[in-house]
Order: structure tokens, then C-alpha cells, then sequence
């Protein structure tokens, strides 16, 4: 029954249900023991196996289990008969042949209930259909001229006993396929034990069979009697298992299948070897039990194998990515060992990279959709004239971050240039002093020495002003109550250092190293992680370093080094086309207050109009989401099949996304006449 679902990770046995397998275990050692007679105790041990595996069967909730119920109820009425024959001699004919009827009964019974757990004959293998087929085949035929013919031929058996003794060969030439198949293919240690206690019940009946056949007079217990108790024993020992666990047996292809055959040929190959070099010979009943037993003990031992290395790999793969402190597999395979902890390392980075995917989704959106607002504010500010200088400053510095932000997220590149780093500070600081003026006692210092306030370094400007309110932010979130966070900017030989400190309650050395790294975090709830991570990329592009250092409850000190290192006007004509009357409200101010002409339109067709009757190097700017599901690259491939030259998108998206249209030009949400564009000019796409 293959399927994709996982295994539930290790199994586990139950005490209780592994106690009375326990103590047929040690009922079997005792057995051997000097004076005690095996022949008075092995068949006992057989009817106690039985009752309980009867008990068991009637909890089971698999699969044909009225069969396995039918077969277990069965096996004990035949063990029964066959203990009373053997103790209570002379016992009636009748109970002999309703033994046997028995054990016919148990055969088919254990056939239908292996057959249900089959999957579809029409999904297996061929190579499965060819070893069912082989196998039946091969017990017909030895069962028929070694077991059943010689049985006939005696004449010392009533005629009954032959009949079932050829029910009973063909019931056990479907059981023993199906147990092999099964077994070889088993996931589970409840079918790896129940499988082959099965196969080893099988071939102590053909080896009990071929004793019988060939020792018409034969009295007592014999010794292949130990088999079939052994393989009871498996049985019984099976059911400290569940038989219900979501993935029972391994695909034709899988390790546990190709491992065993390898294991089955070398020793196969081996035995070969050994027969044909006269290591031993069959000539006798007990010589061909012995090389039956042989047979099995090399098939077990095969297995066993295959199932130990096959499970420390599904439970390696079962663990890899489960949540929790560590991975909940046991892997005693080194070399299997090397691959979990890898795999797991490369499943840590899949999840890491896809939360950063959403969290760049969402910042993306938010960026497109503060534009057309962003823009409004911009040209409102220039308006303004009855705040202080040093406020209006304010507002416009951090209306110009957020502008970069944004730029910033949705992936905009912007210059690197030689930068005046007290004159990027000081806004940042006051921005901050506002920010946290409600927590009393926290104290914003800003420390530039006279010497340091000449310092250039080569950074983008928006960047490094959002690199330093992440710092500060991070240093003021570390201080509980009343403290002080510094943000100084001094010489470092050839660098410009910016230390941004607090006298907060400090970081654990184990924790600074996570938190260096992305979606690292100490002390934040809800935090993110990407802050210092963050900086850390930002110098490195700047070609400078980020250093962390921290001592438990007297504070964390972060240091920035750097190395220490003018537009036209606008259009005076140009048409609009955007489906958002803030933006067109924003464009026209700006043009007015420009001295240029805009035509500006929120329906296509309109635009498409006006644009017809315009001069051919007429600046043309469209918005790419039109709402509707118009799109606005659509619009400029029309305009551009008529002759116009200077076409923008006008748009919160970056670049990359018209890439295929290299024509196209790509700016902003913000007017011409503020940006300084002049016709020909633009991002190109």
C-alpha cells in the first residue's frame, strides 16, 4: 500500500504489548535448558503465542483484518488439536483431520489478509509480478513433487488427508509470494516482524511436511517444530507494534527494496559458492531443513539490513524542517548524518529567503502606493511658509527620506556620491528627538567634534540616513526608562566612524553573533531582524565595515566606517495620463508653478486624442496601472507606432519591470519641473 505520506517518526513499541512476546522468549530459552523435555514445552509455547495473537487480532483496525482475525482463531484451534494429539495420546481420527482443516483454513485466511494489504496488480512492478509469479510457481512445484505426490504415493494416509494436504500446499504457495513481497518492501517493524514470522511459519511447515513424508513412523515432537514456534514468535512480537502508520511499505525503486536484493545476491552467491564447493550436501531430511533454515536466516538477515539503513533515511527526511529546537530524526549513519545537517541548513535558508520574499512583496506594494501621496506632500511643502525654518527643514528632510524609502524598496537605484556625513547626521537627530519626546529621561546626544565636521565619505545619502535611524532606534529600544543613546562622528586613520551607543541593558556575547545575522533579533518583540543586517550590507557596498560590541547591562556600542573619499528645466509643454486625481492635481500645481503647459487626462481615449493633434516630440507621460486593466505600456507602444519619441512611464515601479521595452523611459510619481527632466532625459527602462 504505497503512498506519499510521511511515517510519524521513530516507532515505538508498547510494554504491555511487547510483554507476552517477552515471555514466549524466555519460555523458548528455557526449553533448552538440560533436563527440561522440548517436546512437552514447544507446542504449549505454540497455544499461548496463539491466544494472545488472537487477542491482538481482534484489535486491529487495518485492512482485511476480519481475514487476519479468521486466520488467527484458525492457527490456535489447529495448534490446540495438534498440542492435545501430541499429550493425549491416542487421540480420534476426527480431531486430526479437523486440525488439519485447520491449518488449511489459516493458510488461506493469511493469504486474503497479506492480498489486502497489496497495493493494485495493475500498479506494481513487473519486476513484482515476475518474483510473485516465480515464487508461487516454485512453491507449487516443490510442494507438489516433494510434499504432496510422496503423500499420495504412501497410501499410509486416508484419503482425506491427502485432499487437504493439496488445499493446504496451494493455500501456502499464495502465502509464502505475498509474505516475501511484503516483507521485502516493509517500512514498518509491525510488517517486518509479522511478514517474516509468516514466511518463517511457511517454511517450517514444508521442512515439518518433508520429515512427515519421509518418516512414515516418525513419533514425538520433531526438531524443525522449533521454526514454526520461532516464527510465531515474530508474530506475536509484531503486534508490540501499529499497523497503522501512513506509509506501511517502501516503492519497488526505493533503498529499502534495492538494499535488500543486494544483501539477498551476495549471500546467495555466497551460499552458492559454499554448495558447489562441498561445504555441505543435501542428503538427508535434516541436512534439507537445515539449508531451509539457512536460507531464511540470510533472507532475515538481508532485510534487517536494508530496514535499519532505509529507516535512518526516511526518519532523516521526516525530520528535516520539523519545527522545534532541533531535528527529531536519529541517524547513526555518518555519512547519512553529514546529509541531514546539511539539508537542514539548506531548509533554514529556503525559509529564511522566502520570509524576506514576502517581506519584499509588501514593502514593494507599500512603496507603489505611498507615491502619488508622497508627491502631493512635496509640492504642498514648497507652499508652506508659516513654519519655523528649522521645522519646514525637518518635514522636507523627512519627506525626502521617505522618498528614498521608498525608491529603496522598490528596488530604484540611486548615485553614490561624495557626501558631507555631519550634514546627513544632524536632521536624523533631530527627527529622532521629536520622535522619542514623550519618553522621559531618554536622552538623543549628538557628539561631532569641530575637527570631524568636514569628513566626506562616498555613500548613497538616503541610505545612510536610514542605516543611522535604525541604529538609533535599536539603541533607544534597549534602554528601559531613563538613558542616554550617542550617535558620534569621528577620524578612524583613514575611515569616518559613526558610533551610534546607549547605556542600555547590553547584549550576551552568545547573542551578538545572531544578531548579525539576517533575522537575528534580541529583545524586540515582533522584531524583524533586518536592521543591522541591513548596515552591515549598506557599508560593505560603501566599501566600509560594521562592528558590534556589547557588555550585559552597561550598554552596546555599534561603529559605521566609512573610507573617507549637479538639472535642466523642466518641459514647458508635456500631456498626462493617470487614473488618480491627487497626482494630476499635484502635476498641474508644479506646472503652474513652473510656467509650462500640461494637458492632463484620466481617460485614454481622451489622451489619445489630445496626443494626436500634439507635435511628434511632444513629452508624453503615462502611468502603467491604469485600473481597469488597462495598461499603460500598452498605450506607449500605440503612441510610439505613431512617431512620438519622448515617451515616460510615470510610475512607482523601477526599471526592470520594462525591461522588454527599451524606448521607454521610467521616472517617478513627482513632476518634471521638480526633478529638473528635460526632454530625452529619464531613467531608461
Amino acid at each position: 500500500m504505497e503512498n506519499n505520506a510521511s511515517a510519524a517518526g521513530p516507532e515505538k513499541p508498547s510494554f504491555y504489548a511487547l510483554l507476552p512476546a517477552l515471555l514466549l522468549g524466555a519460555g523458548i530459552l528455557a526449553s533448552f535448558l538440560p533436563g527440561v523435555p522440548g517436546d512437552k514445552t514447544v507446542l504449549p509455547l505454540e497455544v499461548f503465542a496463539d491466544l494472545f495473537i488472537v487477542f491482538f487480532a481482534f484489535r486491529y483496525t487495518d485492512a482485511g483484518r476480519r481475514w487476519w482475525r479468521a486466520g488467527a482463531l484458525a492457527l490456535l484451534g489447529g495448534d490446540s488439536l495438534y498440542m492435545g494429539a501430541h499429550l493425549f495420546p491416542p487421540f480420534p481420527i476426527w480431531a486430526i483431520m479437523l486440525q488439519e482443516t485447520c491449518y488449511t483454513l489459516a493458510r488461506f485466511f493469511m493469504a486474503l489478509y497479506l492480498y489486502a494489504h497489496l497495493p493494485p496488480l495493475r500498479t506494481l512492478r513487473p519486476a513484482e509480478k515476475w518474483l510473485l509469479v516465480l515464487l508461487c510457481l516454485g512453491m507449487t512445484w516443490f510442494s507438489t513433487f516433494y510434499l504432496v505426490i510422496p503423500l499420495i504415493a504412501s497410501g499410509a494416509f486416508p484419503v482425506f488427508f491427502s485432499v487437504n494436504g493439496v488445499f493446504n500446499r496451494l493455500a501456502e504457495s499464495a502465502v509464502f509470494p505475498l509474505a516475501i513481497l511484503l516483507g521485502m518492501k516493509a517500512r514498518t517493524r509491525h510488517w517486518l516482524l509479522l511478514t517474516h514470522g509468516i514466511t518463517l511459519v511457511s517454511i517450517s511447515s514444508i521442512a515439518i511436511g518433508y520429515y512427515m513424508v519421509n518418516n512414515a513412523t516418525f513419533e514425538g515432537v520433531p526438531t524443525q517444530e522449533y521454526g514454526w514456534l520461532f516464527g510465531l514468535f515474530l508474530i506475536l512480537a509484531a503486534q508490540a507494534y501499529s499497523p497503522r502508520r501512513t506509509e506501511t511499505f517502501a516503492p519497488w525503486n526505493g533503498a529499502r527494496v534495492r538494499l535488500a536484493w543486494l544483501a539477498l545476491v551476495f549471500n546467495l552467491v555466497l551460499l552458492g559458492g559454499m554448495y558447489l564447493a562441498g561445504a555441505f550436501t543435501i542428503g538427508g531430511v535434516y541436512q534439507f531443513a537445515s539449508v531451509l533454515f539457512v536460507l531464511f536466516a540470510v533472507w532475515l538477515a538481508s532485510n534487517l539490513i536494508s530496514f535499519r539503513i532505509a529507516e535512518d533515511i526516511n526518519l532523516m527526511i521526516d525530520g528535516v524542517g520539523a519545527a522545534g529546537d532541533g531535528p527529531p530524526y536519529r541517524v547513526d549513519i555518518h555519512e547519512a548524518g553529514r546529509f541531514a545537517d546539511k539539508l537542514e541548513k539548506a531548509y533554514a535558508t529556503i525559509r529564511s529567503q522566502a520570509r524576506l520574499s514576502a517581506l519584499s512583496s509588501v514593502a514593494a506594494q507599500v512603496a507603489h502606493d505611498i507615491r502619488s501621496p508622497l508627491a502631493a506632500l512635496e509640492a504642498a511643502l514648497r507652499g508652506i511658509g508659516d513654519l519655523p525654518p528649522e521645522k519646514l527643514g525637518l518635514v522636507r528632510a523627512a519627506a525626502g527620506r521617505i522618498s528614498g524609502i521608498a525608491d529603496d524598496l522598490l528596488g530604484k537605484k540611486r548615485g553614490v556620491g561624495r557626501l558631507p556625513l555631519a550634514g546627513l547626521i544632524a536632521p536624523v537627530i533631530e527627527e529622532k528627538r521629536l520622535q522619542y519626546g514623550g519618553r522621559g529621561g531618554l536622552e538623543i546626544v549628538c557628539s561631532i567634534p569641530e575637527e570631524a565636521r568636514a569628513l566626506s565619505a562616498s555613500a548613497d545619502p538616503v541610505e545612510f540616513s536610514r542605516v543611522i535611524s535604525n541604529l538609533v532606534n535599536n539603541a533607544a529600544e534597549a534602554i528601559e526608562g531613563a538613558g542616554r543613546v550617542t550617535v558620534a562622528l569621528a577620524r578612524d586613520g583613514g575611515s569616518a566612524a559613526v558610533t551610534v551607543s546607549d547605556d542600555g541593558k547590553g547584549i550576551p556575547p552568545e547573542v551578538l553573533r545572531r544578531l548579525e545575522e539576517s533575522g537575528g533579533t534580541h529583545g524586540k518583540a515582533g522584531g524583524s531582524g533586518l536592521g543591522l543586517a541591513h548596515a552591515r550590507a549598506a557599508a560593505e557596498a560603501w566599501g566600509g565595515s560594521l562592528e558590534i560590541s556589547s557588555e550585559p547591562g552597561r550598554g552596546t556600542a555599534v561603529k559605521l566606517r566609512l573610507p573617507l573619499a549637479g538639472g535642466g528645466p523642466g518641459p514647458r509643454e508635456a500631456l498626462l495620463l493617470d487614473d488618480d486625481d491627487l497626482v494630476i492635481m499635484t502635476w498641474r500645481a508644479a506646472a503652474k508653478a513652473a510656467g509650462a503647459s500640461l494637458r492632463a487626462f484620466k481617460d485614454p481615449d481622451e489622451f489619445i486624442s489630445a496626443a494626436a493633434g500634439a507635435p511628434a516630440g511632444t513629452p508624453l507621460y503615462i502611468d502603467s496601472d491604469l485600473g481597469g486593466g488597462l495598461s499603460g505600456e500598452e498605450i506607449a507602444a500605440g503612441l510610439r507606432e505613431k512617431g512620438f519619441t519622448d515617451i515616460t512611464m510615470a510610475t512607482g515601479h523601477g526599471p526592470e519591470r520594462f525591461r522588454r521595452l527599451p524606448w521607454l523611459k521610467v521616472s517617478g510619481k513627482e513632476p518634471p519641473w521638480e526633478r529638473g527632466d528635460v526632454p530625452g532625459g529619464g531613467r531608461p527602462a
